[in-house]
């Protein structure tokens, strides 16, 4: 087993009301998140930070609804031929935000240079090729039949890029060109980006004027925020703070059931934990019901398995170890730690995490395991992760496919080591080939 799963995360959306500042929001929506994003390039974006800006500058053959159904998008419609073959007809009369035409060319270039990634590849890994006909037809030809097909064509990472533009343009992952409701303006880097309205968007100019997409790490910075107006939306608002936001009558709380988990990964490429004896021990040593209850104050769910409730794929029978610390002190004294082991932990500086990382560590320190707390800020933690150089993280999964597909290949197969999703460098070869099949 690779990981502990702890939570099940929801989408939290928060929004001041009332007052001048307010008013202002009808020309420029102020929106925080929790960190900065790390590119504009949809083939590198592997954060929800980069891909809330993405979602908005770009549009992709195919979206999703708010209930997950597969919509049109820049195809207007399509067929399938056979069960490897796909026909997409593009809409006509579509623009780039510099002015030019999309054309099936685009669409080529955009999807043949996705599979290419190193970062998000896998998905589109069984793609055999792209066809072009004409200007305004795409065939997607795929190497054996693949259910999740149209999933992954909805996943931000499927953008249409604009192909003249990004080759002749070195800069693209800073100053993208899409065909989405916004385009980029500026990005004051540790700051913000400032997206304006595309006013030739081909579904009609989106009512606010300008988005402002700052970076605010500090949660009490970004609820002050909301208070005083100066931020009208923002995310990543914690469940440590959702009350206060409850409590305040200025402020309105959206929430829904994520796609996504919360989980403590768990090195098993190397150290102490690659010994599953150990892996088990720490795993029955953490209450997640009593986290929930009083670091998360019952508003999130306890996952089972790496699929959010709302991911096509997910079991309601998934069940993962529980709470358990006699069970946890036979298991390393099996493996030959009775008398104790050390361990390090490395996650990002926000409060929750710093909570989570503490009673986790007390929790652990009952059954006789020490475990150190490093905080590093979101980039050296992705770099750091990536290399292994960790033995538990805390991270998240957004699935954001909504498919079972992208959980459980980019999270737990072998080619994704040291990628995006498999950091816990996780091998089991039985296991890939199931995923293969």
């Amino acid at each position: 087993m690779k990981k502990l799963l702890l939570i099940v995360l929801g989408s939290f959306l928060f929004i001041s009301c009332g007052g001048e500042k307010q008013k202002q929001a009808k020309d420029t929506l102020q929106f925080a998140q929790g960190s900065e994003l790390r590119t504009l390039d949809p083939h590198s974006a592997t954060d929800v930070y980069s891909r809330r800006v993405l979602a908005n500058v770009f549009d992709r053959l195919v979206e999703k609804n708010e209930n997950l159904e597969i919509i049109p998008g820049l195809a207007e419609s399509w067929t399938n031929e056979s069960d490897t073959r796909t026909v997409f007809k593009l809409r006509k009369n579509i623009k780039f935000q510099n002015g030019t035409p999309l054309t099936s060319k685009d669409v080529k270039y955009s999807l043949e240079t996705a599979i290419k990634s190193p970062s998000v590849g896998t998905l589109y890994e069984l793609i055999e090729k792209v066809e072009t006909p004409d200007d305004y037809t795409a065939i997607i030809v795929t190497k054996k039949p693949f259910g999740a097909l149209f999933h992954h064509l909805s996943h931000i990472t499927a953008s249409i890029m604009n192909k003249e533009y990004n080759t002749t343009n070195s800069d693209y992952a800073q100053k993208p060109m899409g065909t989405g409701p916004y385009k980029m303006q500026e990005w004051k880097t540790g700051d913000r980006v400032i997206l304006t309205r595309f006013n030739d968007y081909f579904r009609g100019p989106a009512k606010i004027k300008n988005i402002h997409v700052r970076n605010v790490p500090e949660e009490n910075s970004r609820v002050i925020g909301l208070q005083t107006g100066e931020i009208q939306v923002s995310m990543d608002i914690t469940s440590i703070a959702r009350k206060s936001v409850l409590e305040d009558k200025k402020l309105k709380l959206y929430e829904t059931s994520g796609l996504g988990v919360s989980y403590i990964g768990l090195n098993t490429g190397n150290g102490q934990l690659k010994n599953k004896n150990i892996r088990h021990a720490v795993i029955h040593a953490i209450d997640r019901d009593s986290i929930i209850e009083s670091i998360m104050f019952n508003s999130v769910e306890k996952a089972h398995s790496l699929l959010g409730p709302g991911v096509f794929g997910h079991s309601k029978e998934a069940r993962s170890l529980d709470y358990n610390p006699n069970k946890s002190k036979e298991l390393l004294k099996k493996a030959g730690f009775e008398n104790g082991l050390n361990l390090r932990l490395i996650t990002t500086s926000s409060e929750t995490n710093t909570q989570l990382a503490t009673v986790i560590q007390a929790q652990l320190k009952e059954v006789g395991i020490n475990m150190s707390i490093e905080q590093l800020e979101w980039g050296a933690f992705l770099t750091t992760t990536g290399r292994g150089d960790a033995d538990i993280y805390f991270m998240g999964w957004s699935n954001s496919s909504g498919d079972a597909d992208y959980g459980l290949s980019a999270m737990l197969h072998s080619s994704m080591i040291g990628m995006p999703g498999n950091r816990s460098f996780f091998v089991h070869n039985e296991f890939d080939s199931l995923l293969e099949n």
